[in-house]
């Protein structure tokens, strides 16, 4: 069960020690720092759909990667999915594919006409699509995180950039770092006009954009003070003009899931960041959302976790699954209320996914907390009060 925590949340409480020195590059907070970012087009609205519905490229068996995005100009959400095989040792080939809207959100028609050439992506274990327009255009744009074979000596893979050319096309190329990438998040982090990136895995630094969409790896924006990060996030919590770095690794590990402070320094340290409460035994955050479930003007924080593999025999890595809620006192101060605001928020016995759907699932006007596969039939409905009821 989860206990209630209250968090203490400025300067550098939760912060210990620290990698690397960043820079500060001094600058001005953003109107809107949410705007564009990857976060807000996972969010994009009108579309929940069973993932089993579409069908997987050739060979492939993977559904992690999905990314919601207009690729046709239509107006409405079009579907990419980037998928691979567990346990590949080498790029299938298609192993990706885009699925275009049929109109009323719930039907999709696969489309490798998308694709310059009908060459949609390779994969060998993709885990996660992020959407932004990364060269300014107006048209959206995909990255695509690939940690490859996902056992020892865990080789890594490259990521792969898909830019839209013009209006429904798409061609894609690799960028030229391979790790073990498995996380990562979209969003203009210096504040100077486009999206940059972090990339998470088992050394983690930022992609910085020059505008045109060519990212630069820089290791002077994240001072490395978490060592693992296998999910992250950028969102500007606070709303204080700075975009916000989200981060979980294992936290059996010592890898503490933390979101890192946004700052005029357009970087991020140890010395500026909030631990969350560890949740006894599902020490693995999947997912981070920051929406405001309590209708109070700020933003709230939903973490979805598993286990981390720290507790015996029978209990290892993604196992079971729990919800965390964690309710926004203004000034950085969150309270975990958990207990009181969600009914039965998950255990041993409840089968882990890794994307949590923050909208109004029911339209009643609520969000509502749920997988984003709708075929795992997971949903908590919110009674208006920013409650959660298990359906």
């Amino acid at each position: 069960m989860l206990s209630m925590s209250l968090m203490a949340c400025g300067g550098s409480s939760g912060g210990s020690g620290g990698g690397s020195s960043v820079v500060n590059l001094g600058i001005s907070a953003a109107t809107d720092a949410n705007l564009g970012t990857s976060y807000s087009h996972a969010a994009r609205p009108g579309v929940w759909v069973d993932y089993s519905s579409l069908t997987l490229p050739g060979a492939a068996n993977l559904r992690d990667a999905i990314a919601y995005l207009d690729a046709d100009q239509d107006g409405d959400t079009d579907i990419f999915m980037a998928s691979g095989k567990y346990l590949s040792q080498t790029e299938l080939t298609p192993g990706s594919m885009m699925y275009l809207n049929n109109g009323n959100g719930t039907s999709f028609t696969a489309s490798a006409d998308s694709f310059v050439d009908a060459s949609a992506p390779p994969a060998t274990h993709s885990r996660k699509s992020i959407v932004a327009d990364f060269n300014g255009d107006s048209l959206d744009d995909i990255l695509i995180l690939d940690h490859g074979y996902d056992a020892n000596p865990f080789p890594g893979e490259n990521p792969k950039l898909v830019m839209q050319q013009s209006s429904g096309l798409f061609s894609w190329s690799k960028l030229p770092e391979k790790g073990f990438f498995h996380g990562g998040a979209a969003a203009d982090i210096d504040n100077d006009g486009d999206m940059d990136v972090f990339i998470g895995g088992m050394d983690p630094f930022f992609y910085i954009n020059d505008g045109n969409g060519n990212l630069t790896k820089k290791t002077d924006r994240f001072d490395g003070s978490i060592s693992k990060v296998f999910s992250a996030e950028l969102i500007d919590v606070d709303e204080d003009g700075f975009v916000d770095l989200l981060v979980g690794g294992f936290e059996r590990d010592g890898d503490k899931t933390s979101i890192y402070w946004g700052s005029s320094s357009g970087s991020f340290s140890a010395s500026n960041r909030m631990v969350i409460p560890a949740v006894q035994y599902f020490g693995s955050a999947m997912d981070f959302d920051a929406e405001d479930i309590d209708n109070d003007g700020d933003r709230d924080l939903i973490v979805n976790r598993t286990r981390d593999g720290d507790d015996g025999p029978g209990k290892g890595f993604n196992m079971g699954r729990t919800l965390q809620v964690l309710i926004n006192n203004g000034s950085r101060n969150f309270t975990d209320e958990t207990a009181t605001r969600i009914d039965n928020p998950g255990g041993d016995a409840d089968n882990w996914f890794p994307w949590l759907r923050v909208q109004d699932a029911n339209g009643d006007g609520y969000l509502d907390l749920a997988s984003d596969d709708k075929g795992d039939g997971v949903a908590y409905l919110n009674d208006g009060n920013g409650n959660f009821i298990k359906q």
